[in-house]
């Protein structure tokens, strides 16, 4: 632990210079420096469950749990952390349901011990792949439980862990439930080093996560889009707009197009290229007002486009599609999860590059409610296809939509194994909750 330790150190203060200009060109927002190094109050949980989340997408199945959680363990303290300043804005969302929030640590010493004796949580609860050596380490020291759930492991992390597989099995033995999203993810987790016993297969929470309310832009996007169905270009990351763009601009006739980019310091890059491509750009977070009917039909070079400029409203946009396609997939970014597309009831279209899901893209393909595209031409060829069949699209969303409902459970299963943990078992056992 000591190496890590001043390893960890050693790539703090080599990376702030980096992480400090990006900020300030509006690269990469920093999240709540002074609260990631324990300069400002946490909430106490007086024995409760901390739960970490790292950004937006974690927020959402953190969420999900809290909400089991506050049925299985009444009465106990809940609390919510997060690391980037877009997870933190959706944490604070969150609160207004109950629950604290607060920025994550680093994973350092004296940031993780300011924050544990804060906190005093009965159990400290990990998602997704957020392993966190020294927090992990300390927190049992201190009779602090250690959960992860909705684990996955993907194939790039599995490989960087396995080079080090005998230190971070030492890591893994501190933590007494892996309740890991697929069998795939709980074999490579044993494979690495947690103990059989302790890994569990309960699923998916982003399966759970409830309805989203109306897109409270809804009325301007209609008008805007005048009838034609609407493409929702979602979590897109550096140089897949531009691939968007072309594809559209070659559809005939166009749909209405609509681009969510991934990261929120993106925005006004991404404003700016499309219109450098000769496009109106709608923006959500711009009070203009509704196009009028002759704007809104027109299809030529100044068709409006859509720019989802806000945070956590993606969800509630799909809710207006007709067809999506998931961003981070066109370039090796691994790609994003499409269940919140799917539970909207849209199909989806993703790139080549989706190693990050590949379970949940694998069974997508298998029943036929997720394609994969390649380039710009196949984007347009599939888009084309799909809207101009739209009954067709509709049954795909429809099958997507029931998938979904048919996978639900997996909050609650984990959220009763988390409270096995809080009433004072000593270690999970790889049979149900």
């Amino acid at each position: 632990m000591f190496l890590y330790r001043l390893l960890s150190s050693i790539a703090l203060v080599l990376y702030a210079p980096l992480a400090l200009i990006r900020s300030v060109s509006g690269r990469r927002r920093l999240g709540n420096l002074r609260g990631r190094l324990g300069l400002l109050p946490y909430p106490d949980l007086a024995g409760g469950i901390w739960v970490h989340a790292v950004s937006v997408g974690e927020v959402h199945v953190a969420r999900n749990l809290l909400t089991a959680m506050a049925k299985t363990s009444p009465g106990v303290r809940l609390g919510l952390s997060a690391t980037t300043a877009a997870g933190l804005e959706a944490a604070r969302r969150v609160a207004g349901e109950g629950f604290a929030f607060f920025s994550f640590p680093l994973d350092l010493a004296g940031p993780v011990e300011k924050s544990l004796s804060a906190v005093r949580p009965g159990v400290l609860v990990l998602t997704e792949t957020e392993l966190w050596p020294l927090l992990i380490d300390r927190a049992r020291r201190r009779g602090v439980t250690v959960a992860l759930v909705n684990g996955r492991v993907s194939q790039r992390s599995f490989e960087r862990y396995r080079l080090v597989r005998s230190w971070f099995g030492r890591v893994l033995e501190n933590i007494s439930l892996f309740a890991m999203q697929s069998e795939e993810d709980a074999r490579r987790i044993r494979e690495l080093g947690a103990p059989a016993d302790r890994v569990l297969v309960t699923g998916n929470i982003k399966y759970d996560a409830a309805p989203p309310g109306a897109f409270p832009d809804a009325r301007r996007l209609r008008s805007a889009a005048a009838d034609r169905p609407v493409l929702v270009a979602a979590s897109t990351g550096q140089g897949e707009e531009e691939i968007i763009l072309e594809a559209w601009a070659t559809l005939d006739p166009r749909p209405f197009l609509a681009i969510a980019p991934r990261r929120p310091e993106r925005f006004d890059a991404v404003a700016s290229l499309i219109e450098s491509r000769g496009f109106r750009v709608i923006r959500r977070s711009s009070p203009d007002p509704v196009p009028s009917d002759h704007e809104s039909r027109n299809t030529d070079q100044q068709s409006p486009i859509y720019l989802l400029d806000s945070i956590g409203e993606l969800a509630s946009l799909y809710g207006e599609a007709n067809l999506a396609f998931l961003g981070g997939s066109l370039v090796p970014a691994g790609g994003h999860n499409p269940i919140e597309a799917w539970a909207a009831g849209v199909p989806v279209l993703v790139g080549p590059h989706t190693q990050n899901f590949r379970s949940i893209t694998r069974s997508g393909e298998e029943i036929g409610i997720l394609e994969r595209v390649s380039d710009a031409r196949s984007l347009a060829h599939a888009c084309g296809l799909a809207l101009h069949d739209p009954a067709s699209a509709a049954a795909r969303g429809e099958r997507a939509r029931r998938f979904v409902a048919e996978n639900r459970g997996a909050a609650a299963s984990t959220a009763k194994a988390v409270g096995k943990l809080l009433a004072g078992e000593p270690e999970a056992r790889a049979t149900a909750p």
